[in-house]
């Protein structure tokens, strides 16, 4: 029985608390049911939110709706009247949910479902004689009573599981999730590109039980939810956002993030669930939900610049802050600098602070979050390997501490208040990207299949948060691993219809001319032949020197094949990311957060003289993600690159991943050529020492032969 235990109430809750127990340890036939407390919530017009105590989705039993109450004798028969009243409302309410369903599998005639709909009242204090009254509710008062109900309910056949999946969307809200949109496809058309992107949109609308959970529960405090790109994690803070604001419409809620062009589509996620879950209106944007980008300016609204205003302080432009530091500490630079003039302390401005792509921020950021929430709700989206490829899992007891005297926060200290709740939440599946691009987008990210690993993670453990299995070694120094991704950690159909040479191609040109045309021409292609639509497809330059020149001469030549752009290293702020009908074309930069079906990464040759950067490796593994179908890898001359070489060794390989573990001291390393040698040197004299070691030599031992062997380290050739 999988429990959804999605407030806190629930261990103050003793009524219910003790139904859900009892249901768990003595009901047959529940294995496979899931029990949900405090769910769903609906509020009709302007009236009071209503939802159930317990809620129970059994594939033997239907849809079991539940009011828990301690009412007694002492208390008024028309107390347990407007419990009957308020659970044949929710019953009334969640039928014209299922009625409304366009699958016809939950319907039996026109206005009656197939499976069970069913209400009770569980009142086990209850002393006086209940059947002198009359009530549309079953009345449940002891455990005979549970085991009676269950009995009489029960089907010998199970409910099919299409039915159990539709009564689960509806239930949960996933029908609110951004549908594909309308593809000219021909009935009898099973291949063509357009059909298989089609089939992969429908499998990704929908949530699995991770993101479910993680989407569903409130808690009254912190919470992080880890992921890998694709997991799902922009949706579930959506979901909350829409799931707090119709709970607490007087609350404040706050949602920020770093890339701006995701505005528009996190607007839109918070609408749709909201309307899908109340009572159709639309979310209040201007007084209760503020979606703001993280640092803003007078003409764009953001957390830093709103906070700078609200206690009177005067924020540091971008220019500015750039000129001090750099561009890509200017944003650090200001956040500590706020701070520091407000000493740690801010005006509690929000209910709920919600962070997206949290990977993105410095503990500066997190700190100021802190600073204008109460009680500590805050809830942030983690990506661990999104930007940059942190070895080590985030530390939040350094994250939040600060020296204005905010203190660290122990997760796991805090999860031990609510057992049945997570607050920080691992999403292993990843709906992004297939299974070949996004381990191909991970070996060339680490290293894997270059003559230095570059970086790691630091033990099995992480490496199975993050969806892979550990078939050989134990992330110890000089292990050999074998490192697989199982196919239901990445279940995106695309790889039974395409083969891997289709879904990630590698195109060597002669010269940028000639790189463009054949990205011009495929796109062309994929957009006549293939049933794609330009919006379907993203260009990303790797290259940040010629990016533009790039864009413009792609615009050009697909101007003239009568297909449109849309270029967003021609404006410096852009809210949205796609536009209907065009191509899109972006830097690594602001195309993280986005995806299309098609992606094209230009530029690739100037891989080959960073190719032991991690800045380098971190963008290539971010282009990479942005693939949900099909990846197209171009550059100059890069046949025998590195990049080429590396790709290449994935696939053969089985898209497996296949290296010596190194210490993560030295791989999380930037390893400029120079300092790549030096490494390996390094790495050779360590693998050398630890056989001394074992051998039982001591570190007097082993000095003392290598001063033999090369004539001593006293001489002048000492470097």
């Amino acid at each position: 029985m999988r429990k959804h235990i999605l407030s806190e109430e629930f261990y103050e809750d003793s009524i219910a608390k003790k139904f859900v127990e009892y249901i768990e340890n003595n009901i047959d036939y529940l294995d496979d049911a899931t029990v949900f407390y405090q769910y769903p919530l609906m509020r009709e017009l302007d009236q009071e939110l209503r939802y159930p105590s317990v809620l129970i989705v059994s594939p033997f039993h239907g849809l079991l709706l539940f009011k828990c109450d301690s009412i007694n004798k002492l208390r008024e028969k028309d107390e347990i009247l407007k419990l009957d009243e308020e659970a044949c409302r929710l019953e009334d309410l969640i039928f014209s949910k299922m009625i409304k369903s366009t699958n016809k599998k939950l319907k039996k005639g026109r206005r009656n479902l197939s499976f069970n709909l069913l209400s009770a009242i569980y009142i086990p204090n209850y002393e006086e004689d209940i059947n002198k009254y009359e009530f549309e509710s079953e009345i449940l008062i002891n455990n005979l009573d549970i085991n009676d109900y269950f009995d009489n309910i029960m089907d010998k056949e199970p409910l099919d599981e299409e039915v159990i999946r539709e009564i689960h969307a509806i239930i949960e809200g996933s029908t609110a999730i951004v549908k594909p949109k309308e593809r000219k496809i021909d009935k009898s058309d099973t291949s063509s590109k357009g059909f298989i992107l089609k089939k992969l949109e429908e499998e990704i609308a929908v949530f699995d039980e991770e993101q479910k959970y993680a989407a569903l529960s409130q808690l009254k405090g912190p919470q992080r939810i880890r992921g890998l790109a694709g997991s799902g994690k922009t949706i579930i803070l959506c979901m909350k956002v829409a799931i707090l604001h119709l709970k607490y419409p007087d609350k404040k809620i706050l949602y920020t993030f770093m890339t701006k062009s995701l505005y528009d589509y996190i607007e839109l996620l918070i609408t749709r669930f909201y309307k899908v879950l109340g009572d159709g209106h639309l979310p209040d944007f201007d007084n209760s939900i503020h979606i703001r980008h993280a640092w803003g300016g007078q003409n764009i609204k953001g957390v830093y610049y709103e906070c700078c205003k609200r206690d009177s302080v005067t924020p540091v432009t971008f220019g500015e802050a750039a000129r001090k530091v750099g561009r890509g500490k200017a944003f650090e630079f200001v956040c500590q600098d706020l701070l520091e003039k407000r000493k740690g302390k801010l005006t509690k401005a929000y209910d709920y602070v919600l962070m997206d792509e949290a990977q993105d921020f410095k503990p500066s950021f997190y700190q100021i979050c802190r600073s204008i929430v109460k009680d500590d709700c805050i809830v942030w989206g983690y990506d661990e390997l999104q930007n940059i490829f942190d070895v080590q899992i985030q530390d939040t007891m350094k994250t939040f501490n600060n020296e204005y005297g905010s203190k660290g926060i122990d997760l796991a200290e805090l999860q031990k208040r609510h057992p049945d709740m997570d607050n920080d939440i691992v999403l292993p599946k990843c709906y992004r990207n297939p299974r070949e691009i996004l381990v191909t987008a991970h070996s060339l990210g680490f290293g894997i299949y270059n003559s230095t690993l570059v970086q790691s993670l630091e033990n099995n453990e992480h490496w199975s948060d993050l969806g892979y299995k550990v078939l050989e070694g134990n992330c110890n120094n000089n292990d050999m691993m074998v490192i697989e991704r199982p196919l239901k950690n990445s279940p995106l159909s695309v790889s039974k219809y395409q083969s891997p040479e289709e879904i990630i191609k590698i195109y060597s040109a002669e010269s940028d001319v000639d790189e463009v045309a054949w990205v011009c021409n495929s796109i062309e292609k994929a957009i006549r032949e293939d049933g794609l639509r330009p919006d379907d497809i993203i260009v990303i330059s790797l290259d940040d020197r010629h990016s533009k020149s790039y864009f413009a001469q792609i615009s050009d030549n697909l101007f003239q094949k009568d297909i449109y752009t849309h270029n967003l290293s021609a404006n410096s702020y852009e809210k949205g990311f796609l536009e209907d009908e065009c191509v899109t074309l972006s830097t690594v930069y602001k195309a993280k957060g986005n995806e299309a079906a098609m992606v094209f990464v230009i530029g690739c040759d100037v891989f080959e003289n960073a190719q032991h950067s991690r800045k380098m490796r971190n963008k290539v593994f971010t282009a990479f993600t942005r693939a949900k179908a099909w990846l197209r890898i171009t550059g100059v001359n890069i046949e025998h690159d590195q990049i080429v070489e590396e790709v290449n060794d994935v696939k053969d390989n089985g898209f497996k991943l296949k290296f010596q573990y190194k210490e993560s001291h030295v791989i999380q390393r930037d390893l400029s050529e120079v300092n790549a040698k030096k490494s390996r040197f390094r790495e050779l004299y360590k693998e050398l020492y630890n056989k001394a070691k074992k051998e039982g030599y001591s570190d007097e031992d082993i000095i003392e032969q290598l001063e033999k062997e090369i004539g001593g380290f006293s001489g002048s050739d000492k470097s």
